[in-house]
């Protein structure tokens, strides 16, 4: 028992450096470049790994799992927009300065979260939509990816990345395991569990990026934090939703209506002048925590 213990500490202690690693690698990797539209196109893919670990695993984990890989996904934008948009907001400590870029993503993020309420709650083939959404966005995506060159990439400090991902292939199953076996000593449901506790470690990746890219542009920085909110809310549910297997607690469904709230702000945050997001993020989060309480 005590092994096992140590083994799944190991574990996630595993996944955590796997997560950090992604991100790492890609910067040195590209420190002379300007590298905007990669984030905003490819980034996603890598940073989103993690989550597809724990989605693939928990799928084929049986209930519990599949509900492991719904709050993981889910929980991803919430915690991303909140916890890390707060730390880097006590960082910078002025308000955001967006682009056309980081309000496509928000935008399309928005749109995607309102078809998946209506996927959920009118009609689950409408989930279809949101991954057509998302390809429509990528479309747009790769047309100014197009315009940037990367003739002097550096390539070995990419092994950071494939050792990242290499960590994570690995440790998924272990992440999965132990969050259903918490979710059981807690009596909770594992989406729950997991909508906060693995977002919080997966998004290790987004939520580090801003700093890991300090020296970069402030737009590369936002990117890099915002750059996945179209991929999560988009291709995982739709997919889950296709299946017929997602079931989504109310204080989820809570979490990806604040997490829109935030967005809205966030593109309105410049216009006002104002930190609006660094008391939003707080203040959602500690209402969160209360409605989840309750």
């Amino acid at each position: 028992m005590l092994l096992q213990v140590y083994l799944q500490v190991l574990a996630f202690a595993a996944f955590v450096t796997g997560c950090f690693f992604l991100s790492y690698g890609i910067d040195i990797s590209f420190e002379d470049l300007e590298i905007t539209h990669f984030i905003y196109l490819l980034f996603p893919f890598i940073t989103t790994f993690p989550e597809l670990t724990v989605f693939v695993y928990g799928l084929f984990s049986g209930r519990a799992g599949t509900e492991v890989a719904t709050g993981a996904v889910l929980g991803e934008p919430f915690i991303v927009m909140t916890a890390g948009l707060f730390a880097y907001k006590l960082w910078i400590k002025r308000p955001l300065k967006t682009d056309s870029g980081s309000d496509a993503s928000l935008i399309t993020f928005v749109l995607a979260s309102a078809l998946f309420f209506i996927s959920y709650y009118v009609f689950r083939y409408a989930s279809a939509l949101m991954i057509v959404l998302f390809i429509a966005y990528m479309y747009v995506t790769q047309k100014a990816f197009k315009k940037e060159k990367y003739q002097s990439i550096r390539k070995k400090p990419l092994a950071y990345t494939a050792a990242g991902l290499v960590l994570l292939s690995i440790t998924g199953k272990y992440v999965v395991d132990s969050t259903v076996y918490l979710a059981q000593l807690l009596n909770a449901q594992p989406s729950l569990i997991s909508f906060l506790i693995i977002p919080l470690i997966s998004s290790a990746p987004e939520i580090a990026a801003p700093f890991v890219f300090s020296k970069r542009k402030e737009k590369e920085q936002i990117a890099s934090l915002i750059a996945e909110l179209p991929l999560t809310m988009s291709i995982y549910p739709g997919v889950l939703m296709l299946l017929g297997s997602l079931s989504v607690p109310f204080p989820i469904v809570l979490g990806i209506a604040i997490t829109v709230l935030q967005s809205f702000i966030v593109m309105f945050e410049e216009k006002a002048g104002k930190n609006l997001t660094l008391f939003s993020s707080i203040l959602f989060l500690v209402l969160f925590i209360i409605a989840l309480k309750l």
